[in-house]
């Protein structure tokens, strides 16, 4: 007898619930090659709901004071932490990725959590002064009010994890439209949040067949209870929440995609380099000791699909030669990891393809498969303009290796992108790396890291056409908040 899936509700001021007429879509594991789950679509009557009920949230939780939220988020965090073993499982189920990056989205959204709570208290006002005469000026921090979380499926805990939690901090309310891709572990998410002692309807989640998604993000947006938007995923659906979000006048804080930059300099540890250029050895120092250093969950982290992946390694031409056999024998002992989607797979094939027919080279790999679920790990080199991939994330398990003669060729090769969220510089002269480092246009540099690199207590966001805003810590929490000014004049009556 065939198990019955689970169909995955929307949850509106803290009740299940379903769109107008019920309409419901299957989330596809590719590396299993069936459905997991099934999923209501909400339509812009649900869309509506949702906002209302965060308004009506709104009024009493703006109340709540900061070391009631602070506890509030402390016990969140041990509840997440409580729950791994359910979360790895459905982020698993839901994504393919490897039970090492599924571990580390409830470790680094623990601690994130956590280092947000720490912040709360922080976010004061000022008296500031006045010219009126016996006047008295407050300019006081507030929650901004209803906020709409768009979250991505590819660091699933970690980035909806801050996108309901800092928001919340802050004395807000949420709707957090959850990704198709992963909404069980955004349900879930919501409902240890709950078991944390959140009151019903303060976080409403719900999720769209890809058909849907433009009509009920517009709803969500125009809604007058929204006052701000939070957006993480692809530069190219972040152009239309900037427009959408000027359209209606609403703010919007953004962390979209990169073109990750890799700087080889002629003093680095080229060893060192080529294993964190291609998988994360740093990144996974920051695990705890539980999680085994094992080079079958290394590969080109998460099957490259992270924004933060590197994307281009350049290496001065003095190291080079040594540089790319040390890349060829490092690669080796990689595998890629799966693909979320066919459709997302595809896409990182045709970018190795269409930069193969127009000259591009490979050191390791090239435009192939490696399974039903992955491609094969890839270094290209000869990349020019013309290819899609020069300035496109691959967003596959794959980078492009440059040569520059010197340090100034290095930084404009790394600077000739639109994108600029992270980079990554290899030196073992702290003044050259931080020299060059100064010099890169990203919104994060990280000297003999990966790029894919993020802590607690660091800011971390994009430049140019990698969005704005700051998240984590206090940076997170003011994004959030604004000033009210309240001046208080005596008017012939004393304040006492």
């Amino acid at each position: 007898m065939a198990t019955q899936l689970e169909t995955l509700p929307l949850v509106i001021d803290g009740q299940p619930t379903t769109a107008l007429e019920s309409n419901k879509f299957a989330v596809y594991s590719l590396e299993r090659q069936k459905d997991v789950y099934f999923a209501e679509s909400a339509d812009v009557d649900a869309a509506n709901r949702a906002a209302g009920a965060a308004l009506k949230a709104f009024k009493s939780w703006k109340r709540t004071n900061g070391v009631e939220r602070r506890k509030l988020l402390l016990r969140y965090a041990q509840v997440l932490r409580s729950h791994e073993a359910e979360l790895v499982a459905a982020q698993r189920a839901e994504t393919g990725m490897s039970e090492m990056w599924a571990k580390k989205n409830v470790e680094l959204s623990s601690n994130l959590i956590e280092e947000t709570a720490a912040c709360i208290t922080r976010l004061q006002g000022e008296i500031p002064q006045t010219q009126t005469p016996g006047g008295l000026a407050l300019a006081l921090t507030v929650p901004v009010g209803p906020v709409l979380a768009i979250a991505p499926w590819n660091s699933p805990v970690i980035l909806a994890g801050r996108a309901i939690a800092t928001p919340v901090a802050a004395g807000c309310t949420v709707v957090l439209k959850a990704s198709e891709l992963s909404p069980k572990t955004h349900h879930l998410l919501v409902q240890y949040f709950e078991e944390a002692g959140l009151p019903k309807g303060v976080v409403n989640i719900l999720q769209t067949r890809r058909e849907d998604a433009a009509a009920v993000t517009e709803a969500l947006i125009a809604h007058p209870a929204i006052r701000k938007i939070e957006f993480i995923g692809s530069a190219g659906v972040g152009r239309i929440i900037g427009q959408l979000g000027g359209k209606y006048l609403k703010p919007v804080l953004m962390e979209l995609g990169g073109k990750g930059p890799v700087i080889v300099l002629d003093d680095a540890n080229l060893e060192d380099a080529a294993q964190k250029s291609i998988a994360g050895g740093e990144f996974l120092t920051t695990l705890s000791d539980r999680v085994k250093h094992d080079t079958d969950d290394l590969a080109f982290l998460h099957h490259g699909q992270l924004c933060f992946s590197s994307e281009k390694v350049i290496v001065l031409k003095s190291v080079a030669d040594k540089f790319q056999e040390i890349l060829k024998k490092t690669a080796a002992n990689f595998n890629a990891g799966n693909a979320v989607t066919a459709r997302m797979m595809d896409q990182s094939l045709q970018k190795l393809k269409d930069a193969q027919s127009k000259g591009a080279d490979f050191l390791v790999g090239g435009p192939e498969q490696a399974s039903i679920s992955a491609l094969k790990p890839t270094i290209l080199t000869g990349v020019t303009s013309a290819m899609d991939i020069s300035d496109e994330e691959a967003f596959g398990p794959s980078f492009s290796l440059y040569i520059a003669e010197n340090d100034e060729e290095a930084i404009e090769i790394a600077n000739a992108t639109k994108y600029g969220l992270n980079a990554a510089v290899h030196s073992t002269r702290m003044e050259h790396a931080l020299a060059v480092a100064q010099e890169l246009e990203t919104g994060q540099v990280h000297v003999n890291s990966m790029t894919a690199h993020d802590e607690p207590t660091l800011p971390v966001g994009g430049s140019k056409g990698s969005g704005w805003g700051r998240n984590n810590a206090l940076w997170g929490l003011k994004e959030f908040t604004e000033i009210k000014t309240i001046t208080l004049s005596m008017g012939g009556n004393s304040f006492l």
